[in-house]
């Protein structure tokens, strides 16, 4: 970890520019997945739906399956290509139409479809943002300036707990919730068109040998896997968590939307300032840190007696989320930047891995014994990570 990769062959202003470009569709995304997340799974429940919590959760396995078996094959394609903004624009496209599907999907066959397609255009769009936003960074403070990037999801996603989700939520159609996060996919397809400039590429050889430049580093590899055994429990936990405050301590749907959201409080200074700390002292501890705060946090929820102490654990989230932007500045710090796009396609690949189990795992769990033990349960995960990183 002594060397450093250089960042990108940019200009100071058309980094900067860049990076406002990235910010922006980090934002616009959050918001429309801030609307849709949350009601999404009560949802799923609705009488004239009727998905059990199994069924839930093979739904998250099955997204989870498809983000697993995509990322290196898209991040390849994307590497040889030596374009990110076609994979960018056709991801949000095609987001916004599977959002709008969700109106016609009243039946499990056809939610699984939808959920596939979600996810591809999930891979698409996600990684190719995110390496899109590793070329913006100073070489010398990549913690602390993806940490500020990163942010940008927060301040969406709490925009749309905060004031969007209590509103559109009074449609007990659901047409508001689908239509509007399908709306705000169209806006980042705008925002790419014309704020994305990418001159044509030098001629490139094969992307798809660039994951072996990747697990040459120890360090990332140690990591990958450890993040996959982590999501096993966080993808169990979250794939439930709106229908635990729902269910469990029958909060409002309107209502849900907004105690999710409390832990954007939380995130936008932690990505900052262990951004800067992980710059400071290293990469290691903040990410351990990060993985037990993670794992504490969802065991505090399933052990939570009443909602009012749901809200303390929430604000644990800012120091287990700011692991993605410090896994992001070590890929940074490692790899060359004409390998980054396999970089975070592999580092997707490990939190769908462990996702691929989580969900179906929470869904029997949930069926069975009910929905505290899923969060009882599932934070040990990220607590048995932290050690193993350790």
């Amino acid at each position: 970890m002594s060397s450093s990769a250089p960042t990108a062959p940019l200009d100071a202003a058309s980094r900067r520019r860049l990076f406002v470009v990235c910010w922006a569709l980090s934002a616009t995304f959050n918001v429309a997945w801030g609307i849709a997340v949350p009601l999404r799974s009560i949802y799923f429940r609705e009488p004239w739906v009727g998905l059990s919590f199994q069924q839930i959760g093979l739904l998250g396995t099955i997204q989870s399956i498809t983000m697993t078996a995509l990322p290196l094959f898209l991040g390849g394609l994307s590497d040889r290509s030596g374009r990110r903004k076609p994979w960018i624009v056709g991801g949000f496209l095609m987001a916004s139409v599977t959002s709008a599907l969700y109106l016609v999907g009243q039946s499990f066959p056809i939610l699984a479809v939808i959920t596939f397609a979600g996810a591809v255009s999930l891979v698409a769009y996600n990684l190719n943002v995110s390496t899109l936003a590793t070329m913006t960074l100073d070489d010398r403070k990549r913690g602390s300036q993806f940490g500020k990037y990163r942010i940008s999801g927060s301040i969406g996603y709490g925009i749309a707990s905060f004031f969007l989700v209590a509103l559109i939520a009074k449609d007990e159609s659901y047409r508001a919730t689908f239509l509007s996060s399908s709306f705000a996919y169209l806006a980042c397809v705008l925002i790419a068109l014309f704020g994305i400039r990418e001159s044509a590429p030098a001629k490139r050889g094969s992307g798809f040998g660039m994951w072996r430049q990747v697990l040459r580093h120890r360090n990332l590899s140690i990591l990958f896997g450890f993040t996959a055994f982590a999501s096993i429990g966080s993808s169990m936990c979250w794939n439930f968590f709106a229908n635990h405050l729902n269910e469990t301590y029958g909060l409002a749907a309107d209502k849900v939307g907004f105690l999710m959201g409390i832990q954007t409080l939380t995130e936008i200074p932690a990505l900052i300032g262990l951004g800067w700390a992980s710059d400071k002292w290293g990469r290691k501890p903040i990410l351990i840190c990060g993985f037990l705060a993670s794992g504490v946090r969802w065991s505090l929820i399933g052990f939570a007696p009443t909602l009012g102490w749901v809200i303390p654990a929430q604000f644990l989230w800012g120091l287990g989320f700011s692991t993605f932007a410090i896994t992001i500045a070590l890929i940074t710090d490692l790899v060359e930047p004409e390998a980054r796009g396999s970089a975070i396609g592999m580092m997707n690949i490990s939190w769908a891995l462990g996702s691929v189990v989580g969900p179906a795992v929470g869904g029997y769990l949930a069926d069975s014994v009910g929905l505290p033990l899923v969060f009882r349960f599932g934070g040990l995960f990220g607590c048995v990570a932290a050690v193993g990183l350790w």
